[in-house]
């Protein structure tokens, strides 16, 4: 045999054992400060829920070529290394419509009829958008992915993305106008949207480390996929185009909004997960297999620092 099928990655990334493996090891790291502490189980929770819907993501899409878990694994490595994203807060919702968004936007693949799809999609993203408002923007990137890659893009699934995005908001209206709060009721927005000059010293060193790394790895996978798209069948090709679409809008997202950096990450990780795994499990080469060894080392060294940083 080679020895890329002796590779550790090899094993990694086509081992039916990597996922519970992973998911034990989160169980038990994720909870080791506090097992009483609600709030870290919560956040547990959401991750994991996070992480099945990433891999159902994969299933039904054909994101990765080979029989494997690596996408949920990837994202479940990354949300540990950040024990900042660990407890349970409503700033997890937006992550888990943003994911749940992708089964919508994905199912309207060159559909002659994708008005269904479209509006959940941006109902989801609409969701999102209430607790993080920076969100909206994102409709921009799915328009484009709609109109390049999706090629879903009609009048119909136009106003079909629309009319859902903005149904969130006649309920909260709605909501406003019994209570006689109309007036107030859409205020809080006010402040998301004020221009300003980014503030990058609000971020504390192990933020910028930590965001420096996760942007290396997505960036290295983009340029591998670049390199063997051919590889991949068209559709698929276009599924993983709009990903790297949206990892360009939420990239800029986090060099203009860093005062909202711990709410940004987990949209980030949750994105740069599926690419980067795509990197990990289709990479190929004894140099290749030594560069995934030494991202785990760092992977893991980070998560120390990280920790002690937070236990600080």
């Amino acid at each position: 045999m080679s020895i890329q099928s002796h590779s550790f990655r090899n094993s990694v990334v086509s081992s039916t054992f990597t996922l519970p493996t992973m998911a034990v090891i989160v169980l038990l790291v994720w909870v080791l400060s506090d097992v009483t502490d609600v709030n870290l189980w919560g956040g547990l929770a959401v991750t994991g829920l996070t992480a099945y819907l990433i891999m159902e993501l994969n299933n039904r899409n054909a994101l990765l070529r080979i029989r494997s878990r690596m996408m949920s694994v990837t994202y479940l490595a990354l949300m540990l290394v950040c024990p900042a994203l660990h407890t349970w807060s409503t700033e997890a919702i937006p992550t888990v419509c943003f994911v749940l968004a992708y089964f919508m936007l994905f199912s309207s693949y060159q559909q002659f009829r994708a008005e269904g799809y479209i509006f959940h999609a941006f109902l989801l993203l609409g969701i999102g958008s209430m607790v993080f408002p920076p969100m909206l923007v994102l409709a921009i990137a799915y328009y484009i992915s709609m109109l390049f890659q999706l090629r879903s893009l009609t009048w119909r699934t136009f106003m079909a993305g629309l009319f859902g995005l903005a149904v969130p908001y006649w309920i909260l209206a709605a909501y406003a106008i019994w209570n006689n709060q109309l007036d107030t009721a859409f205020l809080y927005l006010n402040d998301w949207f004020v221009p300003h000059v980014p503030n990058y010293s609000l971020l504390k060193l192990d933020q910028w480390i930590t965001v420096g790394i996760f942007f290396a790895l997505a960036l290295f996978a983009f340029v591998h996929f670049i390199h063997t798209a051919y590889n991949d069948k068209i559709r698929t090709r276009m599924l993983l185009y709009t990903i790297i679409t949206m990892q360009v809008f939420l990239t800029i997202g986090l060099l203009l909004l860093p005062e909202h950096f711990d709410k940004q990450m987990r949209l980030f990780i949750a994105n740069s997960s599926l690419i980067i795994a795509h990197y990990y499990a289709l990479g190929k080469g004894r140099l290749f297999n030594t560069w995934f060894n030494l991202t785990v080392l760092i992977l893991i060294v980070l998560g120390v620092y990280n920790y002690y940083v937070q236990m600080g």
